[in-house]
């Protein structure tokens, strides 16, 4: 969500190229759907495994 009111050290250009990174989707279709399924599966296994060896 963008801010209402900039702030003041803040330029235009920062500002839009902030917009810019905020409206955009993850992987904007440049991907095969069942790419994305399995890096998301891959990165479900990680995230597990590293709370493992936390010790959670």
């Amino acid at each position: 969500m963008l801010r209402q009111t900039p702030i003041p050290q803040t330029s235009p250009y920062q500002l839009a190229i902030l917009h810019g990174l905020q409206s955009k989707h993850v992987y904007q279709g440049t991907v095969a759907p069942v790419v994305v399924a399995h890096r998301r599966a891959a990165n479900k296994v990680a995230r597990r495994s590293r709370r493992i060896n936390r010790g959670r």
